[in-house]
């Protein structure tokens, strides 16, 4: 006779479900000139922004695009660039012979000039770390605000190359990309920069596009076609095998939280993008270019605001403007199954049974 003691243990299933509520739709009401097309401009805690490239004329909505006012922009006709909303305050970078940074803590109807920013250049971007905000130039390099960005000096200490294009933090490091001299690493929040190219060895690679991270790798493009990622906060670079989905060049990255987004070209010669979602550090990607004309998708400022997507077309496609799409939602539920399993017979001879 055969005895045999079974613990039966209750059983976990895991889903993941993915809800992806479908189709972009224009949303252009307000804006009166779409013949160069438009660019997004990032978000305060309540407006989007947006300005038209064939007036640089400044715009905002607070109904997620349905409708769009127009507003006095920093400095008037002078090229606005990018941006970003921190510490209460949204502030504009611009390409001007004047300053490059103003700030508004109303949304747009008033601007203020930062004290000590660039002047005289072109004002890529903006990135925080550590409470503190970062600004990076095509020639002025990298500057710095530790009061919130009202006043800002520059950090570049150790920077041997000042046109700067990204920026990213991984930890409690700061990187800056550049175009000719590849990556810097600062470990003491911009006090200081060290080069730190060692791995990226192809012709004209030290030329960057992009520096991102996803999970604790970082990820570097160069305009040449080089891609590299690295393991170790920047120390030694290799030679990426990237996906199928990136296509050969990437066009635009945006991180909003654990939410982020690429668009990608796959043909040369010609415009034919695509974007995909990420919720979970590029482990999967979601291609939501859904009704989108991939034909013409270029240069998009893919931009998160109040539950929704949304992208613009720039001067290569024209007339377009602003599109918005809801977000897309990843759901992980849990389920406990302890419904009973019988065993029988116990004791048994030859045959067993297990039934629920």
């Amino acid at each position: 006779m055969n005895i045999f003691y079974f613990f039966i243990m209750p059983i976990f299933l895991l889903f993941t479900s993915i809800t992806s509520f479908g189709q972009w739709k224009q949303v252009n009401n307000g804006i009166t000139n779409l013949t160069r097309g438009t660019k997004l401009l990032g978000t305060s805690n309540t407006h989007l922004f947006a300005i038209t490239l064939a007036d640089n004329k400044m715009y905002r909505t607070n109904d997620y695009g349905n409708n769009w006012v127009e507003i006095q922009p920093p400095i008037n006709q002078q090229v606005i660039v990018c941006g970003y909303y921190f510490s209460g305050k949204y502030f504009s970078g611009l390409n001007t012979s004047w300053d490059c940074i103003y700030y508004t803590t109303d949304n747009g109807t008033t601007w203020n000039p930062v004290k000590g920013g660039p002047t005289s250049t072109v004002l890529r971007g903006f990135k925080e770390h550590a409470g503190n905000i970062f600004a990076y130039t095509s020639t002025k390099g990298v500057y710095r605000s530790t009061d919130g960005g009202i006043t800002w000096s520059a950090a570049n200490s150790g920077l041997t190359n000042s046109n700067v294009i990204w920026m990213e933090t991984l930890n409690t490091k700061l990187f800056a990309v550049t175009i000719g001299a590849g990556v810097f690493v600062s470990s003491d929040n911009g006090g200081t920069w060290i080069q730190s190219n060692n791995g990226i060895t192809g012709i004209g690679d030290l030329a960057a596009t992009f520096i991102w991270r996803m999970g604790n790798n970082l990820y570097y493009t160069a305009q040449s076609g080089g891609f590299y990622f690295s393991s170790n906060e920047g120390a030694t670079w290799n030679v990426w095998t990237k996906p199928a989905i990136m296509g050969i060049k990437l066009n635009e990255i945006y991180r909003n939280g654990s939410n982020l987004y690429i668009e990608t070209r796959h043909f040369s010669g010609g415009l034919k993008d695509s974007i995909y979602f990420s919720s979970n550090e590029g482990s999967t990607w979601i291609n939501i270019t859904d009704n989108l004309s991939d034909s013409d998708l270029n240069a998009s400022g893919i931009t998160e605001f109040g539950g929704y997507v949304f992208i613009s077309y720039d001067i290569i496609s024209p007339y377009l403007g602003v599109y918005r799409r809801n977000k897309i939602t990843v759901e992980v539920k849990e389920h406990n199954s302890s419904d009973s399993i019988i065993v029988s017979p116990n004791p048994f001879n030859d045959k067993i049974k297990i039934s629920n």
